[in-house]
């Protein structure tokens, strides 16, 4: 298991330090404002250090892509046997779903499923663990959390929305 050290800078933000199973440190300062700055330095250079700044969106956009919600690699099969009985399914938003223009909350698909979604991918940007008044719309992508046998549920739910 990797150690992550916290450390709070007052006025500043949170710093958060790792050591990568290379040898490299990754420190990531959390600023008050949203901006991001991720730090890195090499185990044979401990004089120079790269930095990268990012602002809050970009910094959300490149954790999603980081923690898989944005691209899904073939090690998602790996995902799902660490996962146990539990996997992660993309479902797609038509247009012509009764759940455009619902919110989270009102989709119902927890209560209906016992699934939950954990991201919603949009050409906005993606967001993960959406506020239930988050509302659905036109071409999202709902990333969904649960047992494979639920899926086929929300699939229905999509279709023909939650039931009355």
């Amino acid at each position: 298991m990797v150690e992550v050290r916290e450390t709070r800078l007052p006025g500043v933000g949170k710093k958060f330090t790792m050591r990568t199973h290379r040898g490299d440190s990754v420190c990531a300062v959390l600023h008050l404002d949203g901006r991001r700055e991720i730090y890195h330095r090499e185990p044979e250079d401990e004089d120079e250090q790269d930095v990268l700044v990012l602002n809050d969106e970009e910094a959300r956009q490149l954790g999603s892509i980081l923690s898989g919600v944005l691209y899904r690699p073939e090690l998602v099969r790996d995902l799902e046997v660490a996962l146990e009985d539990l996997a992660i399914e993309w479902i797609d938003v038509p247009a012509t779903s009764p759940l455009v223009g619902l919110t989270v909350a009102t989709c119902r698909i927890r209560s209906t499923t016992g699934s939950s979604v954990i991201a919603i991918l949009r050409k906005g940007g993606a967001m993960a663990m959406p506020h239930p008044d988050e509302v659905v719309q036109a071409g999202d992508t709902l990333v969904i959390i649960g047992r494979p046998e639920q899926f086929g549920a929300i699939q229905r739910l999509v279709a023909e929305g939650p039931p009355k």
